[in-house]
């Protein structure tokens, strides 16, 4: 049937004659079905937007794969799922590529901006880091003392000396070593114990000064007429929490002789408690000392956690029988990681898999701590009830 047309030249309706003979005829529209969607795994955490699983498709085409006649077989049905899989690959490695380019960039930040940060230098002290000390006692505290060479006195242990331990425990952290984190643990919570008696012995010698004012008498606090300034420049923060015990040690010996001078105290008051209060700083430092002196052997230094599986590597095996013969077995709580030192350099990531076996190797050292807690708490009832039989 034709159709009517209006004419470009009058605006006119044409005759049926006229458009028959002047028109052609007007071609319909033809609708063309696409083809049925190929059918694909997804998955929520997609980097795709269609939620396409490139793992979940591996899984399904795994006979596919592993047949190379088939992948070159047009004909098959999963053919164009495997080469779907190519492209989505392809493009994840771009989208990678493109991702470390820009270095994790916000779209909007430009592709120049963002590796300026290649160029950024790391973070470094402004200035020199010092500590200033005011007493002998706080100085070799601090140095220590080598042996002598008529081997007459005894080495002392000092705070240089524990930084430096500490520090080494800290890089041993890195290699994922437990016992590394039991070392830098008992240091800390040791290193509290001594800073709360140090408080507490401030805290009296201030309070007997404050006594004195309220009196009428005001007391300065001695200090030296000429304090030497050290420059620390530790390597890990745990050498500055070092300097910071010694400090607190420097101005509590401070404290004891303005006391002794002022006739607060006696010289044998004042000379007990200081020399108790080394006593326990440099058992403090002992211990410290004794992880870093152990498990800083060439043979141990590649202590780790995954030395402790059942049925791992024979000189991880060797590793961790040296380690309890020494300290003891670890605990298992540091083991697991529940109790994690206050600085760390582990960094290492495991499969869910290695995790399990971790927890399981974890929960048997806490059952063999709790029976032999257990037997040891059967063998004080035991001898409790003999010595009422006595």
């Amino acid at each position: 049937m034709a159709t009517t047309t209006t004419s470009p030249s009058t605006g006119k309706k044409a005759g049926k004659g006229a458009t028959a003979a002047t028109a052609p005829m007007a071609s319909s529209t033809v609708f063309i079905p696409a083809a049925k969607s190929m059918m694909f795994e997804t998955e929520p955490n997609s980097p795709f937007s269609d939620g396409y699983s490139i793992a979940k498709e591996r899984e399904v085409l795994a006979d596919f794969l592993a047949d190379p006649s088939r992948q070159h077989d047009e004909n098959d049905p999963l053919y164009d799922r495997h080469i779907e899989l190519i492209d989505r690959e392809d493009q994840l490695d771009r989208m990678k590529a493109q991702y470390q380019s820009s270095k994790g960039a916000d779209p909007l930040v430009e592709h120049k901006e963002a590796v300026a940060m290649n160029f950024l230098g790391s973070l470094v002290d402004d200035g020199v880091d010092q500590m200033a000390l005011h007493t002998k006692e706080a100085f070799r505290m601090f140095m220590g003392r080598s042996r002598d060479p008529e081997k007459k006195l005894e080495p002392i242990i000092g705070g240089k000396r524990v930084a430096a331990a500490l520090r080494a425990l800290w890089v041993l952290t890195g290699n994922d070593n437990p016992y590394a984190d039991w070392g830098l643990l008992r240091h800390e919570q040791t290193i509290k114990e001594v800073g709360k008696l140090l408080a507490k012995h401030i805290a009296d010698a201030q309070a007997a000064l404050d006594q004195q004012k309220a009196r009428g008498l005001t007391f300065s606090v001695l200090q030296s007429s000429s304090p030497q300034v050290l420059n620390l420049g530790f390597k890990s923060p745990y050498g500055y929490a070092v300097a910071q015990l010694v400090t607190d040690f420097d101005f509590f010996v401070r404290l004891q002789k303005t006391l002794e001078r002022k006739n607060l105290r006696s010289d044998a008051q004042v000379r007990q408690i200081i020399t108790e209060t080394t006593r326990v700083i440099r058992r403090v430092f002992n211990e410290t000392a004794r992880f870093d002196r152990w498990l800083m052997r060439e043979e141990m230094k590649g202590l780790c956690r995954a030395d402790f599986v059942p049925d791992g590597d024979p000189e991880g095996a060797k590793r961790v029988q040296f380690a309890a013969e020494v300290f003891g077995p670890c605990p298992a709580e540091v083991y697991s990681g529940k109790l994690q030192p206050r600085h760390s350099r582990r960094r290492i990531q495991i499969s869910q898999a290695e995790r399990k076996l971790l927890q399981v190797v974890s929960d048997e050292m806490l059952r063999r701590e709790r029976e032999a807690d257990a037997g040891a708490l059967d063998e004080a009832a035991a001898q409790e009830i003999a010595a009422k039989l006595v």
